[in-house]
């Protein structure tokens, strides 16, 4: 359900039943209930109580807020990522954007995009810096999926500055790093 939801098969505004999505699933309603609720912690989906819930919608203005506090907070972590950067993390990371590179399917770049993201700051030691990029990221990529979907280019774009990164930490450039990555996080807003 997450996944159908951050790749944007599930766009904001569409009504989850309880019991269709137990159907699909093959479950009861506990589970689902269950992973309704833990997806409106995240902001996902907003609930009702007995039948189920609603697919949140991210508009244009709340991304350009969650971008802005995005600017302040990645340069920390960038920073520190770079500074803990192991050799195994970096492998993981590129095999990322290998494997998000040798696919024609949308959902594996959607996770892949989230992935690689997220491996990069695993060689931060700030756990809560981390845990609050990841929260900002999740509520943001539906919108992302939606715009990159429409806009082969900003994928494009996207992918070009994933490959950038890579590059700035293995030279140690923690200042490069940090311009793509203030760059980058405007994707889903360009016009």
């Amino acid at each position: 359900l997450r996944r159908s939801i951050l790749n944007g098969d599930l766009v904001g505004g569409t009504k989850l039943s309880l019991v269709e999505l137990a159907s699909t699933f093959g479950v009861s309603t506990t589970p689902v209930r269950e992973a309704m609720r833990e997806l409106s912690f995240e902001g996902l989906v907003t609930i009702d109580s007995y039948r189920g819930g609603v697919v949140t919608a991210v508009t244009k203005p709340e991304v350009e807020e969650i971008v802005r506090i995005r600017q302040v907070l990645e340069p920390i972590a960038a920073r520190e990522a770079v500074a803990g950067m192991t050799p195994v993390i970096l492998a993981e990371a590129q095999a990322i954007l290998d494997e998000m590179a040798a696919s024609d399917s949308w959902d594996v770049w959607v996770q892949g995009n989230r992935a690689f993201h997220r491996k990069l700051y695993e060689a931060s030691p700030s756990r809560r810096l981390v845990t609050l990029i990841k929260s900002l990221q999740d509520t943001q990529v539906v919108f992302v999926s939606a715009t990159l979907r429409k806009s082969p280019m900003l994928k494009e774009t996207a992918t070009r500055d994933h490959n950038d990164m890579i590059e700035a930490i293995v030279a140690g450039d923690v200042d490069r790093l940090i311009d793509i990555t203030l760059q980058h996080l405007t994707i889903p807003i360009r016009d």
